[in-house]
């Protein structure tokens, strides 16, 4: 099976996956999307122009990525513990960037503040690139960034990496905690790469790319390579990434809810 691919930037995925709603249901489109496009923006966005149940059929999860909390290297802390304290004692320190409003990196400060029920204000960025190059600055004290934007720079001891969410720790990194470990339970989930389908698509075309899925998370050069660039394998199938955005879309619905975000 030969795919050609081809990037659609814009709206934070929505423009891909307008497109991909609009193609021939005949298996000639398959769409890679993040799981904030299908299980957050529904919430956040007045003129959303999918759904991510009626409009598409799912095919899998070939990855995952934790959501990474960093310190910045003026940031008088080295783990997690000294970095809550630090933000409920010195109110300089109560704020955090995330590359994008609305996005997961923005709703992990939101839980975790609504947990500290401290000071912790969103600064929001166009992008990873220059929330990175401020934190090194020292302009802003902490982040939520993707593990692989930040991997080379934590090792190298430029930024400290200080937990992650999810329920397992990063394969990359053995030695950082994970938020649920530390007691934060609502930061158990992590982003989700994924395949679907436009609805519609002959389900024998459906069964050749699940099976092609399947095949693609089982060898071993494919998950060395993922892990290598910061990220976990996914499942490969379609129930539980059905279940998940199940899960994850009620859990966001109540959460932006309460909050009142509206992106647009």
């Amino acid at each position: 099976m030969n795919l050609i691919v081809e990037n659609k930037p814009g709206a934070g995925g929505q423009v891909a996956i307008e497109s991909a709603k609009h193609s021939a249901a005949d298996g000639s489109v398959l769409l890679q999307t993040i799981g904030s496009s299908m299980v957050i923006y529904p919430h956040t966005y007045r003129s959303l122009r999918y759904d991510p149940f009626s409009d598409f059929v799912p095919i899998g999860t070939v990855a995952t990525a934790p959501i990474a909390f960093v310190a910045s290297p003026n940031t008088p802390a080295v783990t997690l513990a000294e970095a809550l304290a630090l933000l409920k004692r010195d109110s300089k320190y109560g704020f955090y960037g995330s590359p994008a409003s609305g996005s997961l990196f923005h709703f992990t400060g939101v839980l975790l503040q609504r947990s500290l029920r401290a000071q912790f204000d969103h600064v929001p960025y166009k992008g990873s690139a220059p929330l990175v190059s401020d934190v090194l600055g020292g302009q802003v004290p902490f982040a939520f960034l993707a593990p692989s934007d930040i991997l080379d720079l934590h090792r190298s001891g430029r930024l400290k990496i200080l937990a992650v969410t999810g329920t397992e720790r990063a394969s990359q990194l053995p030695d950082v905690p994970t938020f649920a470990e530390r007691g934060f339970g609502d930061l158990n989930y992590q982003e989700r790469f994924s395949y679907f389908l436009v609805k519609g698509t002959p389900p024998d075309v459906v069964a050749k790319y699940r099976l092609a899925l399947r095949k693609t998370v089982a060898a071993s050069e494919v998950r060395a390579k993922l892990i290598d660039a910061g990220l976990e394998m996914g499942e490969g199938e379609p129930e539980p990434l059905t279940a998940t955005m199940q899960r994850d879309y009620a859990k966001w619905k109540q959460i932006v809810k309460e909050i009142g975000f509206v992106a647009d």
